[in-house]
């Protein structure tokens, strides 16, 4: 009868604080100073009188209706949780509905918020005669203004004066919050008391399982006695629902395993990707990484059901002081959810019975609960690893006024957008961090991180119902971009601020051209706009201290291994470089040339194009050296800069092919000792001539003077290194650049006026005819060698007689009834004395060759013409004694023979 009564009184108690719901959450206030408010429960809150002590939230307005559970099912029951020994109070059934239907919603203009989906309600239980059923959590009321976190309310047996939260152990498992749960089941549980030094959460500790259970009668737990260990018993009366509850004990311990603790995954390591978690709590929970956990709670792709399960624990791993703590976790996830987004949440557990949600401060557009996004992008896993780096976890700002006054100046989202500015800085900095210890694993590891990094801050993502942007916060990727760029020129500055780039000492990178390399992928990889300091400021830190190629390469060990288009990204920076007139780039070239394959030298070199002969393939250099005709600046760069070209081989070619015309002799001048230390360059500017002049299809008054000095240089250039320059394996090479060369410009020279060119370009051919080998081999190397001289000479000859015949195509002489005999072309003479002064080995036979032309073409004219000219004032041979004028009198006295036997035949 006794038992009958107490019932009775409970339940009377139980139906009046089911209409006692939480009020809902209110516009947040400013996010920089959020106290500790109460969280909101959707279980009916006891009353104070019973609970022997004040509840931590407020009640919800009388007649507001029941919230509807997500999954659309008909609520059953609650049963009570025992909490420290002492049963929670018994509770109402049947229409006692724990859904929000019927009630009266608070309006949006009212200020109320909702709790998003994770934003779990706490549990309350009902009581049966012998057995205790966990209660599931009932969702929060719905709201239009966003989430609010949920607190964990008080057991309804605890004794008055009795701590409120952080002693007693709590056996209640948090039910699964809005989108989680389709029914409320009453649930059957035995606990223990946890130990005093591990404060435990009613949703971590839900099943407990003692070596000793205990049960505590309702009776005991009404009267407010302090529950006494009992054995189990078996349930009295006709109570289906605690009959039930018994059968299904096991069952039910079963589902709730994980509520205790993060489970094991069963899945293999093929089938499965690990998630670290990184995020940051706020100081305003007033978080103690000793006393408190942080635990990820989420979707059914991380267990069903939904949102019941520790997905992960996370760690305290720094304190940040006034920006709270770095808290870092990991998780496993089924590959099968890669590129699917996925609602999660942060829960704070802070003593024994009180959960603290995360608050997001997204105005909710639909009934459903806004929840932070997760989505693993498949294509930026690298080893398989996925690391989710988000920014501050919240709480909900208390205060109507500040509410308010934080609408009107903004102050909430600037708040929060500073927040993720802070966590992103925070985040970065472990990730450079990775790089502490530089190896090949550690380097493909920073760059893939920094990817993942990117993809999940770019665009601030939300899941209300599905995967959607943030728009209201109005930080875009720009914005992101503009941040993570002056994140990177402050990893740079010490690089810069330093001559002689000594590492710094406590930095992460500890090479100013690994720093560079960094900031470039970040650019590329994240297409970060660049002005012009920032191209000078990158071009610097890609500048090579290195003093030989295996300083370089020891620079460079790793980071080139990491499959990333390196060779592409350097090809753009040059690219932008040239667009902004940043002359810089030409000091980035040996990074450039160390990340492909050297051009192939020697006897294919007059087969290569000049951009792969240079090595500056998909670089627009040609535009660049035609667009500003003077370089004078630039050639003194180089020259500042030569210590680059000790590093890379292909440096001297590539800044050969960049310095206009004009600036060449400048250029081989400027670096006339490093042409004394490597004399084998000096093919090179024969070659580089060559694929210059090869551009140009006639040769002009106003770049013939620059011609004729380029090709005074290297005659000089051969002179100065005749006895160091002509190695064995290069003879061919010599050979066949310099005939190369000749047969360009006799190509390209059309006015006798500048004959000089063809002049000076066998001039060149002869000079390495004449040049020694350094080691000087009998057998058929030597003898293929001269053949080679031989071939090259005969086409030598052979093209300066087509040059002449080509320049000289009408007779030598003319004449008009009024004048006398003249030669046609004034400069004639002068081209023939010239080409015959070369000096080309007379067993070759040159005079020989050309002086036949010569002799031939005054021939073709009368006998009479060939005297007149010779007597002609415009001929002057005096004291001349040189073939040409020998050719000329030789023909003048047989045309004179010629003319006497005509006129006196016998």
């Amino acid at each position: 009868k006794r038992r009958r009564r107490k019932r009775k009184n409970q339940n009377a108690s139980s139906s009046t604080e089911l209409d006692s719901l939480l009020e809902a959450s209110s516009v947040p206030d400013s996010v920089s100073s959020p106290a500790n408010p109460g969280f909101q429960d959707s279980a009916p809150p006891q009353s104070q009188a019973l609970q022997g002590g004040p509840t931590s939230q407020p009640s919800q307005p009388l007649g507001a209706a029941p919230m509807p559970l997500e999954g659309g099912g008909r609520p059953e029951p609650v049963g009570h949780a025992e909490a420290g020994g002492s049963p929670l109070q018994d509770q109402t059934t049947g229409d006692a509905v724990l859904n929000g239907k019927g009630r009266d919603t608070p309006e949006p203009s009212k200020g109320r918020g909702t709790p998003q989906e994770g934003a779990g309600p706490t549990a309350s239980a009902k009581d049966c005669p012998e057995k205790e059923d966990a209660a599931q959590g009932l969702e929060p009321p719905e709201s239009k203004w966003g989430s609010e976190p949920q607190k964990e309310p008080q057991a309804a047996g605890q004794q008055a004066g009795a701590p409120p939260s952080g002693e007693i152990a709590a056996a209640a498992q948090l039910a699964e919050p809005v989108g989680g749960a389709g029914e409320v089941k009453a649930k059957t549980q035995k606990t223990k008391q946890p130990p005093a030094s591990t404060p435990a959460s009613p949703e971590l500790c839900q099943e407990a399982e003692t070596k000793e259970k205990t049960a505590v009668t309702a009776d005991k737990a009404g009267g407010g006695e302090k529950a006494k260990p009992e054995g189990p018993k078996k349930p009295e009366g006709k109570d289906k629902s605690c009959v039930a509850a018994v059968k299904n004990e096991k069952e039910q311990r079963n589902r709730k395993a994980g509520a205790c603790e993060v489970k094991e995954s069963p899945l293999s390591l093929q089938e499965r990707v690990t998630v670290y978690f990184h995020a940051i709590i706020s100081k305003d929970f007033n978080f103690d990484p000793g006393l408190h956990k942080v635990f990820v709670k989420g979707g059914e792709e991380f267990g069903k059901p939904k949102w019941s399960y520790n997905v992960c624990e996370m760690h305290c791993t720094k304190d940040l002081h006034e920006n709270g703590f770095l808290v870092e976790g990991s998780a496993v996830l089924s590959r099968q959810h890669l590129d699917k987004p996925i609602p999660y949440k942060y829960v704070i557990v802070r003593g024994k019975n009180q959960v603290d949600y995360e608050y997001i401060y997204k105005p909710q557009q639909s009934n459903e609960h806004v929840n932070r996004c997760l989505q693993v992008k498949a294509a930026l896993l690298g080893a398989g690893d996925w690391h989710q780096y988000d920014d501050v976890v919240r709480m909900r700002s208390p205060g109507m006024l500040r509410r308010m006054m934080s609408t009107v100046t903004d102050g909430i989202r600037k708040d929060l957008v500073k927040g993720k500015q802070v966590a992103a800085a925070v985040m970065l900095d472990g990730i450079f961090s990775i790089l502490q210890t530089w190896n090949a694993i550690n380097v493909t590891s920073f760059f893939t991180q920094l990817q993942q990094f990117y993809f999940v801050v770019k665009v601030p993502m939300i899941y209300e119902g599905k995967a959607q942007p943030w728009h209201a916060l109005q930080y875009d990727e720009k914005e992101v971009k503009r941040n993570l760029w002056e994140y990177l020129k402050k990893q740079a500055a010490p690089f810069l601020e330093r001559s002689g780039d000594p590492s710094p000492e406590h930095g992460p990178v500890r090479s100013k051209l690994r720093m560079g390399l960094i900031i470039l992928f970040a650019v590329e990889k994240f297409d970060i706009p660049l002005s012009e300091n920032d191209l000078v400021l990158l071009c610097t830190l890609l500048c090579a201290n290195a003093s030989s190629p295996a300083d370089l390469d020891s620079d460079l060990s790793h980071i080139f291994g990491t499959c990333q288009s390196w060779r592409e990204f350097l090809v753009n920076l040059c690219q932008w470089c040239l667009e902004k007139t940043v002359d810089l780039w030409v000091l980035t070239l040996p990074v450039l040339h160390h990340c492909t394959a050297p051009s192939p030298r020697g006897k294919d070199s007059r087969k290569q194009p000049e951009d792969t002969w240079a090595a500056l393939e998909g670089i627009s250099f040609s535009e660049f050296r035609e667009r500003r005709p003077d370089q004078t600046q630039l050639v003194h760069l180089m020259g500042e800069q030569r210590h680059l070209l000790k590093v890379d081989e292909c440096l001297f070619r590539s800044w050969f092919s960049l310095v206009p015309l004009s600036n060449l002799v400048s250029y081989m001048k400027h670096l006339m000792d490093y042409l004394s230390d490597f004399p084998a360059r000096v093919l090179d500017c024969l070659l580089g001539t060559c694929h210059r002049l090869q551009g140009f299809t006639e040769v002009f008054s106003r770049n013939l003077e620059i011609i004729e000095e380029l090709f005074q240089m290297l005659l000089h250039l051969l002179d100065i290194f005749q006895d160091k320059i002509l190695e064995e394996p290069l003879i061919q090479s010599y050979l066949t650049v310099c005939l190369k060369l000749h047969e360009t410009i006799c190509r390209i020279t059309k006015d006798q006026k500048f004959y000089e060119l063809p002049a000076l370009s066998a001039e060149i051919v002869c000079r390495i005819i004449t040049l020694k080998p350094l080691v000087v081999t009998e057998g058929p190397r030597t003898e293929a060698r001269q053949n080679s001289v031989q071939t090259v000479y005969q086409q030598t000859v052979t093209g300066t007689r087509a040059w002449l015949r080509g320049i000289f195509q009408k007779s030598i002489f003319w004449c008009t009834y009024l004048s006398p005999v003249m030669f046609r072309y004034q400069e004639e003479i002068k081209v023939w004395r010239r080409l015959v002064k070369i000096n080309f080995p007379v067993e070759y036979g040159w005079k020989e060759s050309l002086m036949g032309d010569l002799e031939g073409r005054i021939k073709e004219e009368k006998p009479l013409f060939q005297i007149s000219a010779f007597c002609s004032p415009h001929w002057d041979a005096t004291g001349l004694e040189d073939s040409v004028s020998k050719c000329f009198e030789k023909c003048a006295i047989e045309a004179v023979s010629s003319v006497s036997q005509v006129n006196h035949p016998s």
